[in-house]
């Protein structure tokens, strides 16, 4: 039979009170704390945390809503986000909402109806609907890779200046004499596509070069996105002598029309990706490519989560991270 607070009371001596107290992360004396956690040794306790949940109403988990969980990109987001909360013992409830602005509401009232202590959301929506539950109930907030103006101030944020890293990256490619530069981006609206899409436009402003419409293909996030986005742009403009893909799936896509067209990089076409995934060590050439902060995204995430809840529950005001991202310079880009 599994060991119970009334046992390790019976083995210390103390009573249920403290040791509730210790268990729920209070404080209590160096000398019962000791005693405490010799008896939770030795009987191999472990706590209820769902009668726990109960009581205390915290269910030491964090929701996190995703436009689509096989999204490679956050894997290294999820991998470091639930290292650093498993070491407070909290776990981490995923809900995918496929890329359904519907089923995002859907997926927090779910989330809530779990009494997840915090929400992090990678938001479709930038109305912020579906989290009005959320904070309606007083559940901390975290926005992530993507930013909901009307929200600012009342949610804490992480994202990456996506229009300064667009425009060094483009700069780049201008540097090296490139004028008919196409990009591949996602669809109007969305905050990651419209931040680099604006960065593009200033590189080539301050270039002196008229931003041309028809070297722009607004396409899904996809792989298939990525082929019919280069393919449209390499059929309307022939004179194109480079391409920015603003996305890791449109960057396999974009590679995948090129091989297609039986074009050579950079001889026939110099690239330029988004996302330094495992999969592109093994492209030749190396590919000229930004990387995220991944990583710090998520370890940011789940600390700032954890001060909201911790036990004196940090109060102050909401915090706007912006991380910088960073090129990785390959051999893909030619020098005209």
């Amino acid at each position: 039979m599994a060991a119970t607070i009334k046992d390790i009371a019976g083995k210390t001596g103390l009573g249920l009170a403290t040791i509730s107290k210790y268990l729920n992360g209070g404080n209590v004396l160096p000398e019962n704390r000791e005693a405490i956690e010799r008896a939770v040794a030795e009987l191999n306790y472990s706590p209820n945390s769902f009668a726990r949940g109960l009581k205390t109403r915290r269910s030491k988990a964090i929701g996190v809503v995703l436009p689509e969980i096989h999204n490679a990109a956050f894997t290294a987001i999820l991998t470091e986000m639930e290292y650093v909360l498993k070491r407070e013992d909290y776990a981490i409830v995923i809900s995918d909402c496929h890329n359904d602005k519907a089923k995002e509401i859907e997926s927090v009232a779910f989330l809530l109806s779990k009494n997840v202590d915090g929400v992090i959301s990678v938001p479709l929506s930038r109305s912020g609907r579906h989290l009005e539950a959320a904070l309606a109930q007083g559940v901390p907030v975290l926005l992530l890779d993507r930013l909901i103006p009307k929200l600012a101030g009342q949610v804490d944020s992480i994202s990456i200046d996506n229009v300064k890293i667009s425009k060094e990256a483009v700069q780049l490619l201008t540097a090296k004499g490139h004028r008919r530069i196409g990009l591949v981006t996602g669809q109007r609206g969305t905050f990651t596509s419209d931040g680099r899409r604006r960065g593009y436009c200033e590189a080539l402003e301050a270039a002196g070069i008229p931003v041309d419409n028809a070297l722009i293909s607004h396409v899904e996030y996809t792989v298939e996105g990525g082929i019919v986005g280069y393919k449209a742009l390499a059929a309307k403009n022939p004179d194109m002598t480079a391409v920015f893909a603003t996305n890791h799936y449109t960057t396999m896509g974009v590679l995948m029309a090129i091989r297609e067209a039986r074009q050579r990089i950079p001889s026939d076409i110099s690239v330029l990706g988004f996302d330094a995934m495992d999969w592109l060590q093994i492209v030749e050439p190396k590919l000229t490519i930004v990387e995220q902060p991944m990583r710090e995204m998520g370890r940011i995430a789940a600390e700032i989560l954890l001060k909201r809840l911790g036990e004196n529950g940090e109060k102050g005001a909401k915090q706007a991270i912006v991380l910088s991202a960073k090129l990785n310079i390959g051999k893909s880009i030619k020098k005209l």
